[in-house]
């Protein structure tokens, strides 16, 4: 069974692994992204070839684990032995809520590498740099057929798309455009999935650059204190590493993101950096370069309302949306469980 993935992200990277251990040898597993690099919301973004040591989370900084949680503490464990997430050092960090009940763990090589790592895991096939625009039903065999805007690029017995919802509705053309048509339930509940938006600025420092000044790693800043920013970290000081070359990142507020959701990430993160520096006066201010990001779909903020994990469009071949839209929460555990209830009803349909 040949299955194209469209989406590097971690639910991708998470079904192609259970999928990977439950079909063995005998399953393909082809990822198609529009992006240039591995991890969706969890990425890592690097400084220039001449400082190639720094590097920022502008994505999810951390992973956050349930105790309780039977199921997903044996994905973090696994991670653990890999030496992919260590815990969180939460000395010098400043608004962490705490919780019992809870471990939080960074990336020490950046958050990227966790989705990377999965994938390499499930030994699946990347593409990146491919924008899937539409896919259809082979008119030739029962095989979904993947195409970019220029050309049909694959085929395969099931496609899996984990990309968010409102991309999902405005960009993908061809059978997956009828069957939501087809289906108003579908469509309704799909058209009910809701996004916060957050603008990310990092900034990166040469390696002469041996403090930034900030007695802190991680500091979640009161929306009384700043309208703007809502967390800060030393992102290298994040993943328990205090030497230089430093970086910081920034994440703003959502109230902020969502005002300025269509302005330009440039000139927002020109705005956004100045303020950085007005927050953080003692900040050295001979950074090596600066990178902007827009998160239009930072958090799942309304789920599909059923929360199944996953909405299937079409059993044979299968065509199935997956991902935190359709899951309780949107986080990395929340994304362990949905993946797991998608895979079941795969190998449901298989048997």
């Amino acid at each position: 069974m040949k299955v194209i993935l469209i989406g590097a992200g971690i639910s991708s990277a998470l079904i192609s692994l259970l999928l990977r251990r439950q079909f063995g040898p005998g399953i393909k597993l082809v990822v198609f992204d529009k992006g240039r690099s591995i991890g969706g919301r969890m990425t890592t973004s690097y400084d220039s070839e001449d400082n190639p040591h720094c590097s920022v989370d502008t994505g999810a900084q951390y992973l956050t684990s349930t105790k309780s949680n039977g199921v997903t503490a044996k994905f973090f464990q696994q991670l653990i032995d890999d030496h992919v997430i260590e815990p969180l050092d939460k000395t010098n960090t400043i608004g962490i809520r705490e919780n019992a009940d809870k471990v939080d763990y960074v990336a020490p090589r950046g958050i990227s590498f966790v989705v990377r790592h999965v994938f390499e895991q499930a030994v699946a096939e990347m593409n990146l740099s491919k924008h899937i625009t539409k896919i259809d039903f082979s008119s030739e065999n029962d095989k979904l057929l993947v195409s970019t805007n220029d050309r049909q690029l694959d085929e395969a017995d099931a496609v899996i798309v984990t990309i968010p919802v409102p991309q999902i509705l405005s960009q993908l053309k061809g059978s997956i455009a009828e069957l939501i048509d087809r289906n108003q339930e579908a469509k309704e509940k799909l058209a009910q999935v809701k996004y916060s938006t957050r603008f990310a600025v990092g900034l990166f420092y040469p390696p002469s650059i041996t403090t930034l000044n900030i007695p802190w790693r991680i500091y979640y800043v009161d929306k009384n204190d700043n309208e703007y920013l809502r967390f800060l970290a030393v992102d290298n000081a994040k993943r328990n590493n205090n030497e230089p070359p430093f970086s910081l990142i920034a994440h703003t507020s959502v109230e902020f993101g969502a005002k300025h959701i269509d302005d330009d990430k440039m000139i927002i993160g020109e705005e956004i950096k100045e303020k950085i520096f007005q927050f953080l006066p003692q900040l050295p201010r001979q950074i090596s370069s600066t990178k902007y990001h827009k998160w239009k779909y930072s958090q799942v903020t309304q789920s599909y309302p059923d929360k199944s994990g996953y909405v299937l469009l079409n059993e044979q071949p299968l065509l199935m949306l997956a991902g935190d839209s359709f899951a309780a929460e949107s986080n990395f555990e929340a994304c362990i469980e949905a993946a797991i209830e998608a895979v079941k009803k795969i190998r449901e349909l298989s048997s």
